[in-house]
């Protein structure tokens, strides 16, 4: 009896000096970097400069880049791993080393500052331009993917979306899409232009729709395309006797203004820049309903316009 009294009370012991599951962490995989990145408000490509140790460990970093959300500094410090959160320990990350690091993820518990999650791959190692790790696999699945490949797939995943609205002469609509992007019905003298921008750009990234010369563009709404006789029109460009087909067929792509017909591009657009282009992204607006009222030289306005649009593309 008092054998069994003695063996309770060192088990209990025992227990109380353990430490409990609800201080540790226990967490499950979220999966590769592609996918639980976006579940990150700050994304940084960084180099390592130094680790502090301790009871709370963290590392300085330097950003070299921002991918995703916003910074006022170029210096970070990132809380890490001390056993009792859900982080990854300072032994992995030496100083000198480079790496794209999604902060704040689910599981991190940053407190008022940044951490680094192991609740999934949340950082992923750069070294001569190649980014390395569980980029969009298994999980301790390895990939290697060259630095610009990787960028774009990361700002740019693949969306397929519907838009659908009504809209008044004169008035401009405007729908975010995909992850960076917005669709936009300009109002011109004569209807309205397709525009397709970025975030934070005011370049037209479908501007090199074809044709992009000898006939009316698909981009280009007006009310003579949608009369029985649009040869009526006198002021119509290329004197053409038909409109853009419905539904109209564009193209967008985050290269135009950039790497494409942009400043620095140094020659004149090609086949292949368009077909790049095409390759991105892809829209379809479809005319539903509408409405014109009499205008000057045989050219009617558009009173109302009611649309539809299916957008897509990505990386």
């Amino acid at each position: 009896m008092r054998r069994t009294l003695a063996l309770c009370l060192v088990f209990g012991l025992g227990l109380l000096a353990a430490p409990t599951r609800g201080g540790a962490c226990s967490c499950a995989w979220r999966g590769p970097f592609l996918t639980v990145a976006r579940e990150a408000p700050l994304v940084v490509r960084a180099r390592i400069l130094r680790l502090h140790p301790g009871a709370t460990s963290t590392m300085d970093v330097l950003v070299l880049e921002t991918l995703a959300g916003g910074l006022l500094d170029s210096g970070l410090v990132v809380q890490m791993g001390d056993g009792m959160h859900c982080r990854p320990m300072l032994d992995g990350f030496p100083p000198g080393s480079e790496w794209v690091l999604a902060l704040n993820g689910p599981g991190a518990k940053p407190g008022t500052g940044l951490a680094l999650s192991h609740c999934g791959e949340f950082w992923l190692g750069v070294e001569n331009g190649i980014v390395k790790g569980s980029i969009d696999g298994l999980q301790n699945q390895i990939n290697w993917m060259p630095w610009p490949e990787f960028k774009a797939r990361l700002l740019y995943p693949a969306f397929g979306e519907k838009i659908s609205g009504q809209i008044a002469a004169g008035d401009r609509f405007c729908r975010p899409f995909g992850s960076r992007f917005e669709f936009i019905l300009e109002p011109t003298l004569s209807g309205w232009e397709i525009v397709v921008r970025e975030f934070g750009r005011t370049e037209n990234l479908s501007r090199l729709t074809p044709p992009l010369h000898s006939a009316p563009n698909p981009r280009e709404i007006e009310g003579w395309h949608l009369t029985g006789k649009p040869g009526d029109c006198s002021s119509r460009p290329y004197q053409a006797e038909t409109g853009p087909a419905n539904p109209r067929e564009f193209i967008f792509a985050p290269e135009v203004g950039e790497g494409i017909d942009g400043e620095k591009a140094g020659r004149s657009i090609t086949a292949e820049d368009v077909e790049k282009v095409r390759c991105f992204g892809r829209g379809t607006l479809f005319i539903e309903a509408f409405k014109l009222e009499p205008g000057g030289n045989g050219c009617p306005k558009i009173e109302w316009l009611k649309f539809s649009a299916q957008l897509e593309g990505g990386y």
